[in-house]
């Protein structure tokens, strides 16, 4: 298996020459992984911010230039707590990639979660890098702002909210407001080597590479219901021509969506099947079978947030108005992700 090291520490005692030198090799099996909780839920939720109305997307700071989940290092968000005065609405954890000029890149969506009032805490498996900064969805202005702190600040992004793959600043800001959010994150697993010679010592910290199974989250269509695209645009607005299939990674893999729809059959035996004459004529029972429209395959480098522009085309043709699923599957050299079903509809 490949690795790739990412610190050697070398330490050299007295080399004799002409000395024959006999290695021994040990290696640590054991992964090491460091846990760290970014933020606080500790305080009153008694304040709110966001117009009711829309779905806001919350970056905490500590001060005007201190961001509060700053993510220390490459690893995976394990679980968010929010700390709620209110008991409607839903939450979504937030990954934001720092841009140029004060921007940021929606970078990850965790799925939307329930609100409650008091503590709520939620399980997600969510890839992080380094310097990522963990923020929060709300569609309802919950109130979960303490703003007991005056040097705390809260940056967001309202009417719209930050959407995954768009890089924008935050366009409001709320000083003394203190989101009362925490997350979980673990580092990636490591894997320490240790060779050792008659006169050498050397120490590798390797990352361990992209040889597990890959897992797909947070898959969505946006927007599940669309026409197909053609070059010419309409003046009356209608629905919008195509769609964006969204999803998280968590290892680097080849992704095909398979494009499948429900059509009429007949029953042969056990199996629905494609009509036929001698099957009419013998009365067989109607029944839907499923067939794949077309696939689209991509190779991904890299984990984390990725997105895939789907016009309605596959090749020249063009999907007839309907009801479909994009099935979403992953492969590398560890296996194969369980795959995900997305729901949308073609309309004219």
């Amino acid at each position: 298996m490949r690795v790739r090291a990412r610190y050697i520490a070398l330490s050299l005692a007295s080399v004799v020459l002409g000395v024959i030198v006999a290695a021994a090799i040990g290696t640590a099996g054991a992964a090491n992984q460091t846990t760290v909780t970014l933020g606080s839920t500790n305080g009153a939720p008694s304040m709110n911010i966001c117009v009711a109305s829309s779905n806001c997307t919350y970056l905490p700071f500590s001060s005007v230039s201190s961001p509060e989940l700053q993510v220390p290092f490459d690893g995976t968000v394990t679980s968010f707590s929010v700390n709620s005065g209110s008991s409607t609405g839903r939450v979504e954890l937030r990954v934001l990639r720092p841009a140029a000029n004060g921007q940021y890149t929606g970078a990850g969506t965790s799925a939307a979660e329930t609100l409650n009032g008091g503590g709520n805490t939620y399980t997600v498996s969510m890839p992080v890098k380094s310097g990522d900064l963990l923020g929060l969805d709300n569609d309802s202005s919950a109130l979960m702002f303490d703003n007991s702190d005056a040097n705390a600040l809260t940056k967001y992004y309202e009417l719209p909210s930050l959407a995954d793959g768009n890089t924008a600043a935050p366009n409001k800001s709320k000083p003394g407001f203190r989101l009362l959010l925490n997350a979980v994150v673990v580092s990636s697993p490591t894997a320490t080597t240790t060779q050792t010679t008659t006169n050498t010592t050397t120490t590798i910290l390797t990352t361990l590479p992209p040889g597990q199974a890959p897992a797909i989250s947070n898959a969505r269509a946006t927007p599940k219901r669309f026409r197909v695209a053609a070059k010419a645009t309409p003046v009356i607005a209608r629905a919008p021509k195509g769609t964006i299939f969204r999803f998280t990674l968590s290892a680097p893999s080849r992704v095909q969506i398979a494009i499948t729809h429900k059509v009429k059959g007949l029953r042969k035996g056990s199996k629905c099947v494609k009509p036929t004459a001698k099957l009419r004529r013998a009365h067989a029972r109607a029944c839907e079978r499923t067939v794949t429209a077309g696939r689209l395959t991509r190779t991904n480098e890299n984990a984390g947030f990725d997105s895939v522009a789907f016009s309605g085309r596959i090749g020249s043709g063009a999907l007839k108005p309907g009801g479909y699923r994009a099935v979403l599957s992953a492969r590398n050299t560890g296996g194969s992700a369980t795959p995900v079903a997305l729901s949308f509809k073609v309309v004219r």
